[in-house]
């Protein structure tokens, strides 16, 4: 079938719907280890299968989303960011579902992680059905997908050995215990005797049990044959993976084999997602390190929407940084623009139109609304709001309300305002943060300073700061203050910030005067 758009998520919805041809559903995968806190990397994933299932079911298929939490996996590696570092580390080589929560919230490790990260994304729209593949493992669901795989462990070895520089070793298993007793990993061997039947004795604290597969809650598949194992038993479709996944001889490549060569299946259509990084940042972000940005943390930033229009924007191959420095300014501006063109008639000509339309209505949280809400302008809220000392009522009834048409805009404005001063205190850089002087303050100016500040009190006594356009203000400037005092435009400006937040430079003068209100400058600048 023809892709709906040319957006690159409809692409890989078309390709699902060729591959597989039609179907009562279509089942597209996600998932990962939450060995740490999940991080905004580890969200491309998951906004990657969101954005192909929205285009699914706009080409009018029924989709399952699932998500897969691998809480069945192995600490191996404490996190720097944790708390009770002495206590994860106790518990290194035990599945990450039966490590204590260090934050004392949450039954487990694994658990907080887990909790966490699906109320975020629960923030931006996305929904999926959780698998917590402890439970799985643990219930013996998966206990003939076992057996199978054990029975046909040559098969195995000969796929991934065509990978390897040397061979897998001849006792080699497609499975990892946890000791019954420390519940540790870490075993003197592992043995398949047959049917059912497995044995194995532990390296640590030398216990040696034999147990049937169908009743242990401590045997898992490694991650080469579970991923392919997993396609199979949920019958999915479609699921991307990172870099690490995708290279040659990666798990990407086994498991195709592996799960045509065991069960006689397909591998999902692909899509290769690469890494997002922090511009300031450097290199890729990791849970196990604790070197990472959170959802949450770019959710103070930036509105839900536009998170989801961030990644709707970028195709899943190419790497991208989300940006908490001044390009933030950017971005919303570029986001407004789109909003705006998105929601207007289609061009004459469209061009990239389409592209554009499409990824404005994958980024909506919910319904696609009929027309834009009044965005304030990112650059001019930070401002005014700092005009306000970051009152957001004050800031809204003094500039805002009387624009806002109804509710829509009204939250847009509140959710705005809140990122921006999210992002003044904790993000922006000193040049752009200040804070309005509440009384006069001694300076020391030149003289032709001091005729020009008293100049600026006189003009306005015959200006309107709340009616006249900056332009017309600037010019007045200009002419009736630095040409008539001769005080240069430099010094001149120099002296207002001094007076008024401290600074020898500030945001662009005849707004900021505008901003401010002329009884405030007055105030300000009446021991000149």
């Amino acid at each position: 079938m023809k892709p709906l758009t040319p957006h690159w998520a409809d692409q890989a919805a078309a390709r699902v719907i060729a591959s597989c041809g039609d179907q009562d559903v279509y089942t597209v995968a996600s998932g990962i280890t939450p060995s740490g806190t999940v991080h905004i990397g580890n969200f491309r994933e998951v906004i990657t299968v969101d954005l192909v299932a929205r285009a699914l079911r706009s080409a009018g298929k029924k989709v399952r989303f699932i998500y897969s939490w691998d809480d069945f996996d192995t600490l191996r590696k404490v996190p720097k960011n944790l708390p009770n570092q002495e206590m994860l580390a106790e518990n290194l080589r035990r599945p990450i579902s039966r490590v204590p929560d260090p934050y004392g919230d949450d039954k487990s490790y694994a658990a907080h992680n887990i909790r966490v990260f699906e109320e975020e994304i629960g923030g931006v729209g996305i929904a999926p059905e959780f698998l917590y593949q402890s439970d799985r493992y643990g219930s013996a669901l998966y206990a003939e997908s076992i057996k199978h795989a054990l029975e046909h462990t040559e098969t195995l070895k000969g796929i991934l050995n065509e990978y390897r520089s040397e061979p897998l070793a001849a006792d080699w298993l497609p499975t990892a215990i946890y000791c019954s007793k420390c519940q540790r990993d870490q075993m003197d061997y592992e043995r398949y005797l047959g049917a059912y039947d497995y044995e194995y004795k532990c390296g640590l604290c030398g216990n040696e049990e034999k147990l049937d597969i169908r009743k242990t809650k401590d045997l898992k598949l490694n991650w080469r044959t579970d991923w392919p194992m997993r396609w199979a038993y949920e019958k999915v479709d479609f699921e991307p993976g990172g870099k690490d996944h995708s290279s040659d001889g990666g798990s990407f490549d086994t498991g195709k084999k592996i799960v045509k060569a065991l069960w006689n299946r397909e591998a999902p259509q692909y899509l290769q997602y690469d890494f997002v990084s922090i511009k300031g940042g450097s290199g890729k972000m990791s849970s196990s390190s604790g070197e990472l940005i959170t959802l949450s943390q770019a959710l103070e930033i930036y509105e839900p929407q536009m998170v989801r229009w961030i990644f709707a924007n970028q195709r899943p191959n190419t790497d991208f940084a989300i940006s908490f420095d001044t390009d933030v300014i950017k971005v919303y501006d570029e986001f407004d623009k789109a909003e705006i063109a998105a929601l207007g008639p289609v061009p004459a000509n469209p061009g990239k139109w389409p592209v554009l339309r499409r990824a404005y209505e994958l980024s909506c949280v919910a319904d696609v609304p009929a027309a834009a809400p009044y965005r304030a302008p990112f650059r001019e809220l930070t401002g005014r709001l700092q005009i306000m000392d970051g009152d957001v009522q004050k800031t809204w009834d003094r500039w805002y309300k009387g624009t806002a048409k109804g509710s829509l805009d009204k939250e847009a404005f509140w959710s705005r305002a809140a990122r921006a001063w999210n992002w003044i205190t904790n993000c922006a850089p000193d040049e752009f943060r200040y804070q309005i002087f509440s009384a006069p303050v001694k300076v020391e100016l030149s003289e032709l300073q001091t005729a020009a500040v008293r100049a600026l009190v006189k003009l306005l006594d015959t200006v309107d700061l709340e009616t006249i356009e900056a332009k017309e203000l600037n010019q007045k400037l200009f002419d009736d203050i630095i040409h008539v005092t001769g005080c240069d435009g430099k010094e001149f400006y120099q002296a207002v910030y001094l007076k008024v937040i401290g600074r020898d430079q500030g945001p662009r003068l005849p707004s900021f005067l505008k901003d401010l209100g002329a009884e405030r400058v007055r105030r300000l600048l009446s021991d000149v």
